[in-house]
């Protein structure tokens, strides 16, 4: 009965690379071959491939799924020819923007590929609370985060709602902690595979051993290329800015590195993107649907990142700069294409095309409704409390809150001393709700207490982390805030 099943099963792999040549051009039959020969090398040949551990990181995206389709083959290519192949380790990391929907595109590749049941594969979930295998069953339904929530709430309030500082730092630390437990998870991964540009990676974790020996932690590699000690001083950072934000450390303790050993990186973006187009690939058609920027796929990672820019920016335009909303979309897109060339990769061609969806008032008052409806899920904000923190009204003993409440609450403003008063939480010699407080800016009452005690971000002056993480930022924008 084993035997038979194995049979039944090996048919089965057969028929799935198969199906994935059938859709591979011949640059990418090419690339495929390279691949293999990368991966053979890395694991010291043909003889130690079967315990040859690689893991992969997906986010739901393009180039995820391509990465993983490319990598599939490539294992079940070695698989038809020798008697052993690669483990292939898929880790899923739980972070706001990996909503059910996203998931659900994750499970559905994963089926497609047959990765489930495979001895071969291990598909892991990996959040906050640990690590499991990944349940094919498993449905797509999650609450945003209070945490993760509050942290790019009060982000947005100290820069200002600076697109980088508000939505990516305190993400890319929180990865950190859940790629160390994934890599280490069961037995340690021997490679991780990197689908960047080959100065990307370099460049990140120059960036983050940088911040880390601005902040007094030790052990700063004197090699840019530690990924090993740059991942834990990540994890360091992340303590960091949960404790400068005076929020509690993660639940559940996460499994370090282990001492000593660095990580192997396989970098494969000369063998995967060099010339692929990831908006016609048959490749990617096939595994994730085409490309229909009209519809606005806000859940593809990188529109994600473009939109929230330019979302941010017209919430700007309309807040500070006595501007409409399209007016100030239009001058991100304006600006950013300068910033992001149509040949630099996804993004840049990403960026081109939404400015040309999305150049006219009515077109881009679509894109302020689903880009709002798509922060309501992924964190549970509002644009009403996104607006606040355009004008930090709590941040330095709440210097712009008159201002504010002039500006968008004149009716409220009778009530500036009780609001100033609970900031401080003193005692109120009138009774005043602090539930509109907390409903207008989406944060509690603690955390505004907090805000209230501190310094709106100087970039460029203050010696602050969200500071430093700005000023050594390898990809801020040239419009950032002064």
């Amino acid at each position: 009965m084993n035997n038979f099943h194995e049979q039944a099963m090996s048919f089965v792999y057969q028929q799935v690379l198969h199906r994935l040549q059938g859709f591979l051009e011949r640059t990418e039959r090419i690339a495929l071959q390279l691949l293999i020969q990368r991966l053979q090398v890395a694991a010291g040949g043909m003889e130690r491939l079967a315990q040859f551990r690689v893991m992969v990181v997906l986010e739901g995206g393009r180039e995820c799924a391509y990465t993983l389709a490319l990598l599939r083959a490539a294992q079940l290519s070695i698989a038809g020819r020798h008697p052993e192949t690669f483990i292939l380790r898929v880790a899923i990391l739980h972070q706001p923007r990996l909503t059910p929907r996203v998931l659900e595109r994750i499970q559905a590749q994963c089926d497609e590929l047959f990765l489930y049941d495979d001895h071969r594969v291990e598909l892991l979930s990996v959040d906050d609370n640990g690590v499991r295998r990944l349940d094919k069953h498993l449905v797509g339904t999650r609450k945003p985060s209070a945490r993760a929530r509050i942290m790019m709430l009060m982000s947005g309030h100290l820069t200002r709602g600076d697109a980088r500082g508000t939505f990516f730092y305190a993400d890319l630390l929180a990865r950190a902690k859940l790629f160390s437990s994934a890599f280490e998870w069961g037995q340690r991964a021997d490679a991780v595979i990197d689908r960047r540009p080959p100065t990307h990676l370099g460049t990140y974790m120059a960036w983050i051993q940088r911040v880390a020996s601005q902040r007094g932690h030790a052990g700063q590699p004197a090699n840019r290329d530690d990924l090993q000690a740059s991942v834990r001083l990540c994890s360091f950072l992340d303590d960091d800015y949960k404790e400068v934000l005076c929020l509690p450390p993660n639940d559940q303790p996460y499994r370090p590195l282990a001492d000593g050993k660095n990580i192997t990186v396989l970098n494969i973006f000369d063998s995967l993107f060099t010339d692929i187009d990831m908006f016609n690939s048959r490749l990617l058609t096939y595994l994730n649907g085409s490309v229909a920027l009209n519809d606005l796929d806000i859940e593809e990672p990188q529109v994600a990142v473009v939109v929230l820019a330019a979302h941010l920016q017209g919430l700007r335009a309309a807040c500070e700069q006595s501007l409409t909303y399209s007016a100030g979309v239009e001058l991100y897109w304006q600006q950013a294409v300068t910033q992001y060339l149509p040949n630099e990769r996804l993004k840049g061609h990403l960026i081109k095309l939404l400015g040309a969806a999305f150049n006219t008032p009515r077109r881009i008052d679509k894109l302020r409704l689903i880009t709002a409806q798509y922060l309501d899920e992924l964190h549970g904000v509002s644009e009403v409390q996104l607006s606040c923190f355009m004008y930090s009204p709590f941040i330095n003993e709440g210097q712009n809150l008159e201002f504010f409440l002039r500006n968008c609450y004149p009716d409220k403003l009778q009530f500036i001393n009780e609001y100033h008063q609970m900031m401080m939480d003193k005692p109120l010699s009138t009774p005043v709700d602090v539930t509109w407080l907390e409903q207008i800016s989406g944060l509690p009452l603690s955390s505004l207490q907090v805000l209230y005690r501190m310094q709106h971000v100087k970039f460029r002056e203050d010696n602050s982390l969200m500071t430093s993480l700005w000023a050594s930022d390898p990809h801020k924008q040239p419009w950032t805030l002064p």
